[in-house]
């Protein structure tokens, strides 16, 4: 429905954020202008902020020629150059042409040929005089104005002028300010989008971008409505050369130009001002910040990043650089970046400046080169006191799944020395989130290890919650007849697991019912604990454990007989008789 006066005003009048909205839905000239006069002289922050939100949306609201005209005026007598912007903007966005096939035909040589041209589709809304003399007319008097997506306020001629106008502008500032100029440029720039210039057609509508920016091109041919490519020339041959240079050689411009490359929304003009800073201040980039580095390594622009990587290493501060900075460097988010950080920390930053904890805390970081990064300063440590192993013990938070298995063998050589061992502290590698630190902890788990005989371990392990640790543990205890401090009643969780995994463990399957029967032979007082896990077995749908679990409780009971009632309560559909065993 479309808004009232009265409604409108009201949301003037209490800053509310529907008021553009509002007035984009109302369509009556005269009020309208009524309405601007008051919203242009409105000293609130908040009336600004809807100038230039409305201004941000497209010029496609029926009658509001007036609404253009009267700020686009107030900006130039004010001498508002932000305003001026964000008309430069809205007005390259009103020329959009298409592209078509044209065919021609010489009848003289009989041949026919067809080239690719612009055109600019028919989509101004007509005015309103023109609107209520026209078969629309009934529909414009009952309801209010319709606002059609595909068309745009003013005629081509209107556009073409317009353009030309907030140019003239914008170049009059490079004459009667040139201080200025840089920084008004910017301010255009800034407000490009990615989608104002997805296609090579949007580039060259682009009238105040393509001035400001290519205006020295030898690429380009400027006429008085349209910019088009000379013949031969194609748009990846496009450098920057700005109008006005000089002043973009001076120092304060690259200071505007690194603001421009951070907050830049268009990739144009990134790779534009990334190119006119290696052109006129290469000097000012060799000498930069590490903390303007960290702005550019952190962009989300893949190329900004690569610009970032490439003058850090090339900069000279490195080696003055502290390891705090080091650090914080290396949480940027580009893999390539990253990757160029890493190796130039580790040509740089010897591992005696860095304590045992931040190395372990590098060692543990997701990121492939910082993990290895941290890992190698680790290796060129010795550590010997109780704090440093309880330190080495916090790898098995590692969370980098290309080092987790060296970590673990890394840190459970240290300590899981006679000295050194504590199961509490060896025990979190077995229970590490982190699959291959788990597999490295398993590996260390040797006959020949401290652990090997430990009870405490082994209890622990027995809880774990990971079905590869169960299967680790079933092959562990294949080697040894059974687990130190541990009862076959307590083991059945593990062959419980074991045997219920659908997915994995086949031939550990096998391993643990084989263990079970054993248990069951050993100790008959654990049957009614183990049996039950053997008919889980029989009475799986996949025959190897099926065959498996049948084989076990033959065995059980024939070194057994005593268990045949067992079986038989556990196993009714089973028939076991002592003939057959024996047979």
């Amino acid at each position: 429905m479309a808004a009232s006066f009265l409604l409108i005003e009201e949301y003037f009048a209490t800053g509310d954020d529907r008021f553009v909205e509002a007035v984009r839905d109302f369509h009556v000239p005269g009020s309208l202008a009524s309405i601007v006069d008051k919203w242009k002289k409105d000293p609130r922050p908040w009336a600004r902020q809807q100038i230039l939100k409305y201004l941000d949306l497209p010029l496609n609201a029926a009658g509001h020629e007036t609404v253009i005209k009267r700020f686009f005026k107030h900006a130039e007598e004010a001498r508002d150059s932000e305003l001026i912007a964000a008309f430069a903007v809205a007005f390259d966005r009103l020329v959009r042409r298409q592209r078509r096939k044209r065919f021609h035909w010489d009848w003289q040589s009989r041949q026919s040929w067809q080239e690719e041209v612009l055109f600019a589709p028919r989509n101004a809304l007509p005015g309103l005089s023109q609107a209520l003399r026209g078969p629309m007319a009934p529909q414009f008097k009952a309801i209010d104005w319709v606002r059609r997506t595909d068309s745009r306020l003013f005629s081509y001629h209107t556009r073409y002028y317009l353009r030309r106008r907030v140019w003239r502008y914008l170049r009059r500032i490079g004459f009667a300010r040139p201080d200025d100029y840089p920084a008004g440029v910017a301010r255009l720039l800034t407000r490009y989008r990615n989608e104002d210039l997805a296609q090579g057609e949007n580039i060259l509508d682009s009238w105040a971008l393509l001035h400001a920016c290519f205006g020295k091109s030898d690429v380009l041919e400027f006429g008085a409505s349209h910019v088009r490519l000379r013949n031969g020339r194609a748009l990846r041959e496009l450098v920057p050369a700005p109008e006005f240079p000089e002043l973009w050689r001076k120092p304060p411009a690259s200071r505007v130009l690194m603001d421009l490359l951070l907050g830049a929304d268009s990739r144009l003009v990134r790779v534009w001002a990334i190119g006119l800073l290696r052109q006129q201040h290469a000097e000012v980039l060799s000498a930069m910040p590490v903390a303007d580095l960290r702005r550019l390594l952190d962009h989300a622009d893949e190329e900004v990043q690569l610009l970032g990587a490439q003058l850090l290493e090339g900069s000279s501060q490195l080696d003055k650089l502290p390891v705090s900075d080091w650090l914080d460097l290396l949480s940027v988010r580009n893999p390539l970046a990253l990757e160029t950080i890493c190796r130039l920390m580790a040509q740089h930053v010897r591992s005696e400046r860095l304590d045992l904890r931040q190395c372990v805390q590098l060692a543990c970081a997701a990121p492939v080169p910082v993990a290895r990064l941290g890992f190698g300063f680790l290796r060129n440590r010795e550590n010997r006191s109780e704090a440093e192993l309880e330190t080495i013990a916090n790898l098995s938070g590692a969370r980098c799944a290309r080092i987790g298995q060296d970590l673990a063998t890394w840190a459970l050589a240290r300590l899981g020395t006679t000295d050194a061992y504590r199961a509490d502290r060896v025990t979190r590698f077995f229970d590490s989130l982190l699959r291959e630190v788990r597999d490295g902890a398993w590996s260390w788990l040797t006959p020949e290890s401290r652990g090997w005989d430990n009870a405490a371990l082994w209890s622990r392990l027995v809880e774990t919650p990971y079905d590869d640790a169960r299967l680790h543990f079933v092959s562990a205890l294949r080697q040894r007849s059974k687990a130190p401090g541990l009862v076959a009643g307590q083991l059945s969780s593990i062959w419980c697991g074991v045997l219920l995994g659908i997915h994995r463990g086949g031939r550990h399957k096998l391993t643990a019912l084989r263990q079970i029967s054993d248990a069951v032979q050993d100790r008959p007082d654990a049957a009614d604990t183990l049996l039950p896990v053997l008919a889980v077995a029989i009475r799986s749908v996949r025959p190897p454990e099926a065959r498996g679990g049948l084989a076990a409780i033959v065995a059980a009971v024939e070194a057994r007989p005593e268990l045949a009632p067992l079986v038989a309560r556990v196993l009714p559909e089973l028939e076991l008789s002592p003939q057959g065993v024996a047979s």
